[in-house]
């Protein structure tokens, strides 16, 4: 009888070794499985970063003029000296070179820019939404005093993830800098002249591909320089904070930002300037997809020709 229950006994071991050497494997290959698709997971998020630095250090080594642009003793000229005097819009394309006589002067340019925002202060110091913030003070000037706050406390560009808080400040950047009452205004302003949004960022981006002597010679004394400005190119192009910023716009003004920031990129390239080393072609394909598949925009076929036209000149 003992020696019965021995060899049930010892049978019954044999039985659970057998158990646990078929189990013990399929645990094995389980969790091996489970790591290597949460490592594939996390290789491809990170590839995919549209926030990635190294990537975009690398895109411009692969040919960027952000990375391969020679400096020139001379800055090229401003694509939006042709500015003519049927639509405003119509300069933001840089033209190819016409005969000399075909020229216009840069003086007409300027006339023509500096009167048309003229008529848009003008306009704006008419809407009653406007006198509840200015108290019957020139909008021009009010707007001078929040542009030259603007670009004189620029956001993080660089090393912005470098600490989560970094991250948040950009994300509030705006609210924290203007106040309530002035960032109020800029957004009464977007939401009121939705209609002619296109023209006038057209009109403001001319401004400022203007020279100095045109600055000197007008009434209108915002002055937007390409290296601030290029400040909040690189702050909507390639932060989380920027990106942040532009997800919670309207469609319309979220496109025409980027537009904007690629075009001020492109000349802060074509001027060596582009000292954060953002890759022109990566945003360049991007927003050139973004405005393709737009259909609120009443200039597509415009913005698409400019980058079009930036493309070849790469």
């Amino acid at each position: 009888m003992a020696s019965h229950i021995q060899t049930t006994r010892d049978r019954h071991k044999k039985t659970m070794k057998k158990i646990n050497r078929s189990i013990q494997p399929k645990r094995s290959y389980s969790t091996i499985i489970v790591l290597l698709i949460i490592a594939a997971i996390a290789l491809f998020l990170l590839k995919n970063s549209i926030f990635d630095n190294k990537k975009n250090i690398g895109d411009g080594n692969a040919g960027s003029p952000s990375t391969t642009q020679t400096p020139n003793d001379t800055p090229p000229p401003n694509i939006d000296t042709t500015l003519t005097t049927s639509s405003t819009i119509e300069a933001l394309s840089p033209p190819p070179s016409p005969p000399e006589s075909e020229i216009q002067t840069p003086s007409t340019s300027c006339k023509k820019v500096s009167d048309d925002l003229h008529l848009f202060f003008k306009k704006l110091d008419g809407q009653e939404y406007i006198k509840a913030y200015t108290q019957n003070k020139p909008v021009q000037s009010y707007l001078e005093g929040i542009i030259t706050k603007i670009l004189n406390n620029p956001p993080v560009n660089e090393k912005e993830t470098a600490d989560i808080l970094t991250v948040l400040k950009n994300a509030a950047h705006f609210f924290r800098l203007l106040g309530a009452k002035d960032l109020s205004l800029l957004k009464d302003i977007l939401t009121n002249e939705q209609p002619t949004i296109e023209q006038q960022l057209a009109l403001f981006y001319a401004w400022t591909t203007m020279g100095n002597e045109c600055h000197n010679s007008s009434k209108i004394k915002i002055q937007l320089p390409l290296a601030k400005s290029y400040e909040y190119a690189a702050f909507f192009l390639n932060t989380l904070g920027g990106q942040s910023y532009l997800s919670r716009r309207d469609s319309t003004l979220r496109v025409l930002t980027r537009y904007y920031c690629v075009l001020i990129l492109n000349q802060a390239s074509q001027q060596s300037i582009n000292k954060y080393n953002i890759s022109l072609p990566y945003h360049l394909k991007a927003v050139v997809q973004d405005i393709t598949n737009s259909d609120f925009l009443e200039n597509q076929t415009l913005y698409l020709d400019t980058l079009q036209k930036i493309e070849v000149k790469r």
